[in-house]
């Protein structure tokens, strides 16, 4: 599961800077000037002012994302539990020492 997850996030990365060099993407980067910044936005660094927003497909059914979204869930409810047991067990181990 890591590996796929850095194998997709060096793959977007590389599709999106093929050479390895900086350019603009409209909804990631932009570069912008002081014309852009100074009198269009009165200083404004923010980066949403500038960089746009694209909305990606990303090839996957309604039935998919919504079994993702539960399959996430569920890991996540599984870590949340298995984090309050390990809080307890702090809490004891300390209690122990005192």
């Amino acid at each position: 599961e890591k590996t796929n997850y850095w194998y997709e996030n060096i793959n977007w990365l590389q599709s999106r800077f093929p050479n390895a060099e900086y350019q603009d993407i409209t909804g990631l980067c932009k570069m912008a000037d002081s014309t852009e910044y100074a009198k269009e936005q009165d200083y404004s660094l923010n980066a949403g002012r500038y960089v746009g927003v694209v909305i990606e497909d990303d090839s996957i059914t309604e039935e998919e994302f919504k079994k993702r979204i539960k399959t996430q869930s569920n890991t996540l409810v599984h870590l949340n539990l298995l984090s309050r047991k390990l809080e307890d067990q702090i809490v004891y181990n300390i209690n122990e020492i005192s």
